[in-house]
């Protein structure tokens, strides 16, 4: 029978097993509670006993090898306060002593051959973290420790990181580290000296551990005695050490001179080693060939020779040029200036090219980060722009870096640059311009088109900037690219300039830049800083470079007559520059730059600017000349300028349109009855072939009210087809009806055009066969001669007969795309002229003759096939009709009959079908009529009442109105809110 062991009881203390627990917790804050927690228990005061501290001492270096990370770390800042406090003050008659809690730690640590490999690697870490935990808490540097201690501890360092590679890089940073805290101790020599010794016996200086640690001890510890024959001068980082360096660096075994060899580290990390820190940070700023043999390598050389022959070599691995990458954005992010702009190697950027344009390559994340990184330095700094243009484009050997790469780099970076780097990148641009870097005619035309966008993001970037630059640098810059466009544009390049253009600017490429001048007027139109300056400098120099034939030949011919024209008109920029000066009226900012817009045109080849060269002196002469000269009446003046205005609204150019705004907008106050009736007669106007010719060649002589009355006529048929029911509907109902009824419509036309389509290419077939004198295929009849043989004159007659087949067949394709284009080009004039209306409203809303105004946007709005057409339309009229409020409403002085017939014509208007913004539009515009009249007499309302009555019973009796009942009920709401003025 046995007997059971009696269990014997411990005392458990919990508190501090819950402190053991939360040292190995990943959260930092409670591992920093629970070491405080038990460095508070073996501080002096609470003189702890021996056992105590063995027990504390043997528990904390077992942490140290838990295979759980975060336990290592907890454990390794307890031991170190642990010990701080343990030998903070002389003990007497005690046990505890740096040497036993030195074997402890080598003991407790110890990977012995029976234990398993995650056991050993447990084992290493904890020594590794244990050597760090005595150094810091400074025992081994108290006065009365021996010197032995501190040997000991930094060969069992040195040692673990010669035989554990994978742990070199921890092993070295802790000394790093310790150099500079024993020069803030201002430590014995002694301690560093004997490190860099250890460093040399182990075979570790030829790492880049051993770099760092040299670096830091030549920087703190000058005075020190350095191991013979390990580096050229004492120094990694002499310029005659570049290719051992480049080697160490990028963790290349290194033969040493004793045939031993510094073995890699076989772990590949993806981040950046912290010798690379310790090296880049001692880089000098000088060129080492410029001063004695002595001199440490620059950061230039370095880059070269480390980083881009080295790293970024064709031979290197994709995990070295990762750590390039690393480098590069480490010095664009934190770098001087100085060593940002030497970053953009040969090696690099081709590498960086290569891996942005392809995304399955494995490093085209790190490339796309890298190629962010350079816009973001420039967006900070923006005078960095000229190096990273220049070490992207020039580096590269390409100037396409943006196309092959498909990215927007070099433009935002351009886009950001300030004056002072564009006072560099322009220029070179310019000379990529002339000399594009290729004599083969498609890349040079290429590579010049790239480089003109990037001088137009410039000017985009400038036109619309803040103060980041005053306006006079600004105008410099840009005066200098447009200057360069025009250089190139307008002249052979054939001149007495030192750079001839090579190879020869085509015609296409010339086309561009001409273009391209337009593109950057419009921008800078468009913040209205440079409107009358920079144009005028422009057609300036294209004068003075024709004149003078600096540039070369120009290219476009010019007759006496038209040159007359031209020399006045620059007469006339003269006067208006030096008026300008004086501070005069706005008007001659806005005649300098249709001046300078219409010589622009003339210099571009427009014919037609010829005649608006004469007719702008006319104006000027009426509006701006001298005293003698101006007559009292400039009515014909106004309608000239309109015109002209119109031409310029007529072409498909942003640029134009623009510049005809901003002129319309400075004389709009002088528009007369006829320059309006100009602007409303193009809206009338049909959306086809035929309105073209009604506005351009004047070849269709119909009247415009008849037009509007056979419009009008042809939409009644169609509604009297309408249920009478409708009319009582709502505007929901009638949006929904209007919805299907346009979808039918639709419907209707895409089968009209198939049938059409249809038709003709049976008609053409049938043409087809009677030039051949065949049937189709699928024909009943058989022409039973059709095999028989032709003899000569009939094959040139049947050669003939389908000549005129297809020529005629090619006529009516013609025809189609003209039509088309006619569309096109009538809505695009329409869009202009709204645009010019619009200004107007804005201006003159309060005169009676933008009245006139009213009728026309109304039939616009409900006649126009095209729903932007008819959305601005109604959107012009509603701002209209907000404008007119209260004094704001125009005053009628005089008769007042005109008015009234054009409130009836209103009401005319509002009983046609058409969209529901078009009913809605009706009622403001006969709204605001009202207040006109009433305005003028308020007796009048009576008038506006019966009116309204005659409306209403039309709307009863008759089933071609339908007048759409928002019409009435706006009218009532008017009514109530204008009562009691009308009672006072």
């Amino acid at each position: 029978m046995g007997f059971k062991r009696r269990r014997e009881h411990y005392n458990v203390d919990t508190k501090l097993v819950e402190i053991y627990e939360d040292l190995a917790s990943e959260k930092d804050e409670i591992r920093l509670k629970a070491a405080q927690g038990l460095v508070s228990q073996f501080t002096p005061d609470k003189e702890p006993s021996d056992d105590q501290i063995k027990k504390v001492l043997l528990r904390l270096v077992r942490g140290l090898c838990s295979p759980r990370k975060a336990a290592r770390i907890g454990f390794s800042i307890a031991l170190t306060e642990v010990l701080t406090q343990i030998f903070s003050v002389k003990r007497e008659d005690s046990d505890i002593t740096i040497e036993n809690v030195l074997s402890l730690w080598e003991r407790q640590t110890n990977a012995a051959g029976g234990e398993t490999g995650q056991e050993q690697r447990d084992h290493h870490f904890g020594r590794l973290f244990g050597a760090e935990a005595m150094i810091k808490s400074n025992i081994l540097f108290n006065p009365s420790m021996p010197f032995t201690h501190w040997t000991k501890v930094i060969e069992m360092i040195f040692e673990l990181a010669q035989k554990k590679p994978w742990l070199r890089e921890e092993c070295g940073w802790i000394i790093y580290r310790c150099i500079y805290d024993l020069s803030a101790r201002d430590m014995d020599v002694k301690f560093v000296e004997a490190a860099l010794s250890r460093l040399c016996e182990y075979n570790l200086a030829a790492t880049p551990e051993g770099v760092a640690i040299w670096l830091a001890a030549r920087d703190m510890f000058p005075k020190a005695n350095f191991p013979s024959k390990t580096w050229k001068h004492d120094d990694p980082l002499d310029h005659k050490e570049r290719g051992s360096l480049s080697k160490i660096m990028k963790e290349s075994s290194t033969e040493q001179e004793d045939g031993n060899k510094a073995k890699s580290s076989g772990v590949w990390n993806s981040k950046l080693h912290f010798a690379w820190e310790a090296v880049l940070s001692r880089t000098s700023d000088e060129n080492p060939k410029s001063k004695n043999k002595h001199a440490r390598l620059s950061f230039a050389d370095f880059w070269l020779e480390v980083v881009d022959n080295g790293l970024f070599a064709s031979a290197s691995s994709d995990e070295r040029k990762y750590w390039g990458f690393l480098l590069f954005n480490k010095v664009l992010n934190e770098g001087s200036p100085e060593h940002a702009s030497h970053v953009f190697t040969k090696n690099l950027v081709r590498c960086l090219m290569n891996q942005l344009a392809v995304e399955d390559r494995y490093l085209h994340r790190m490339a796309v980060k890298a190629s962010k990184a350079i816009p973001a330095r420039v967006s900070r700094e923006p005078s960095f722009a000229a190096s990273a243009v220049r070490g992207l484009i020039q580096t590269s050997g390409t100037l396409n870096f943006d196309q092959a790469t498909k990215t927007k780099t070099v433009e935002k970076i351009v886009s950001e640059a300030n004056r002072e780097a564009l006072q560099e990148i322009v220029p070179m641009l310019e000379q990529f311009l002339s000399r594009p870097g290729t004599t083969d005619e498609k890349f040079a035309s290429s590579n010049r088109n790239f480089v003109a966008h990037l001088l137009l993001s410039i000017v985009r970037s400038k036109a619309t900037s803040g103060d980041k630059d005053s306006e006079e640098d600004c105008q410099s810059v840009l005066e200098q690219i447009l200057s360069t466009f025009v250089r190139f544009a307008y002249f052979k390049g054939d001149g007495a300039r030192e750079l001839v253009p090579e190879p020869a600017f085509t015609q296409a490429t010339q086309e561009l830049l001409r273009n391209r001048i337009n593109s950057s007027l419009n921008s800078l139109l468009a913040s209205q800083k440079y409107a009358s300056t920079i144009p005028y400098a422009v057609v300036r120099q294209i004068r003075d470079g024709a004149k003078s034939e600096e540039y070369g030949k120009f290219i476009i011919s010019i007759d006496d007559k038209l040159q007359a024209s031209v020399k006045n008109a620059f007469k006339a920029l003269k006067k208006l520059s030096s008026k300008e000066k004086k501070g005069e009226a706005s008007s001659l900012s806005a005649f300098k730059l249709l001046y300078s817009m219409t010589v622009l045109q003339v210099y571009s080849g427009d014919a037609d600017a010829v005649s608006m060269l004469d007719e702008l002196e006319f104006c000027y002469t009426k509006f701006l000349g001298d005293e003698s000269s101006k007559k009292e009446d400039t009515s014909d003046a106004s309608d000239a300028l309109v015109e002209i205005l119109l031409s310029f609204a007529s072409k498909q150019s942003a640029l134009f349109r623009r510049m005809s705004e901003q002129v319309f907008g400075a004389f709009a106050d002088q528009v007369t009855e006829n320059g309006l009736e100009s602007l409303i007669s193009i809206l009338e106007a049909k959306e086809s072939l035929a309105g073209q010719q009604e506005m351009f060649d004047q070849d269709d002589g119909e009247d415009v009210e008849e037009d509007d009355e056979e419009h009008d006529h042809d939409n009644d048929k169609d509604e009297d087809m309408v249920d009478v029911d409708e009319m009582d509907s709502d505007v929901e109902v009638v949006e929904a009806g209007e919805g299907s009824e346009s979808e039918s419509e639709s419907d209707e036309d895409e089968e009209e055009d198939n049938e059409e389509d249809a038709a003709e290419v049976a008609a053409f077939e049938a043409k087809l066969a009677a030039a051949l004198g065949t049937h189709r295929a699928d024909d009943d009849a058989a022409d039973s001669e059709s095999d028989a043989d032709m003899n000569d004159d009939e094959m040139d007659q049947v050669d003939e007969s389908l000549a005129n087949v297809f020529r005629a067949r090619k006529q009516a394709a013609d025809q189609i795309k003209d039509k088309k284009d006619a569309r096109e080009n009538m809505i695009n004039f329409k869009n202009r002229v709204l645009d010019l209306i619009e200004i107007y409203v804005k201006k003159c809303h309060s005169s009676l003759l933008a009245l006139d105004l009213l009728l026309p946007l109304l039939r616009l709005a409900r006649r126009s096939s095209v729903k932007q057409i008819a959305g601005k339309a109604n959107s012009v009229l509603r701002e209209y009709t907000k404008l007119c409020k209260g004094n704001a409403v125009p005053n009628i002085n005089g008769d007042a009959e005109p008015v009234w017939e054009l409130l009836r014509a209103i009401h005319k208007e509002a009983c046609h079908s058409g969209p529901p913004a078009h009913a809605a539009a009706s009622s403001q515009a006969s709204l605001l009529i009202v207040k006109v009249l009433v305005a003028d007499d308020k007796a009048s309302i009576s008038d506006v009442v019966d009116v309204y009555a005659s409306t209403r019973k039309e709307q009863l009796r008759s089933t071609k109105c339908h007048v759409q009942p928002s019409f009435f009920t706006e009218w009532n709401n008017w009514c109530v809110s204008a009562s009691k003025q009308l009672k006072n």
